[in-house]
């Protein structure tokens, strides 16, 4: 088990490391999913509209969003300076969402320049340029000083718990209940337990 979650973990670095690569190659600003989502956040900007600027220092906005199929129509406040919006979404993500995109479009200023630089091919390059030290063979581990001690406090006992609620249909197994006698034909019990079975 340790091994195979091992091996997992180091193939997951690989295909990450390798991803990384061909993105330094092609020149990519950011991973695949990060330019996904950043694309997706300004197609939605284009259907907001700026409502106010409360001022041009601190570069706090509302922005409205667009009504369709009974969501959105809503107002959210954008604080720039701060990197936040009052959705929640640009401080989660750390990258900016639509109402952040549509505020930049308003006062001409690049989006990208707010996405969080630990986004950037390098960094995610980085992450996953790890090493990992092979995991040998069991009879080569080292001794461990300690021992495993089994805490009796929680160990379960083989006795029953009795009880003295009295037992009713609902304690008896469907199987059970299914069951039909030979000798009355009615359900419930087989003919060794009859009441009109004769006694020998």
């Amino acid at each position: 088990m340790v091994r195979l979650t091992v091996k997992a973990l180091i193939d997951r670095f690989v295909e990450r490391s390798t991803s990384a690569n061909a993105l330094l190659e092609q020149n990519k600003s950011w991973p695949f999913s990060v330019e996904k989502r950043f694309n997706e956040n300004w197609r939605k900007a284009q259907a907001h509209t700026g409502m106010m600027n409360y001022s041009t220092t601190s570069a706090v906005f509302e922005i409205l969003t667009f009504a369709h199929n009974g969501k959105g129509e809503n107002v959210h406040k954008i604080f720039a300076d701060a990197k936040k919006c009052s959705c929640g979404k640009w401080v989660n993500y750390h990258i900016p969402c639509s109402h952040a995109i549509k505020f930049c479009g308003l006062r001409g200023i690049e989006p990208k320049t707010y996405v969080s630089k630990y986004y950037i091919t390098k960094y995610y390059k980085r992450t996953y340029n790890a090493t990992f030290t092979l995991v040998r063979d069991e009879i080569y581990w080292p001794p461990v000083a300690c021992s495993l001690v089994a805490n009796t406090e929680y160990l379960r006992t083989s006795t029953n718990q009795c009880t003295r609620r009295r037992k009713n249909e609902m304690d008896i197994a469907p199987a059970r209940m299914s069951r039909k006698c030979s000798i009355c034909k009615e359900m419930g019990h087989t003919k060794a337990r009859c009441p009109r079975r004769n006694p020998l």
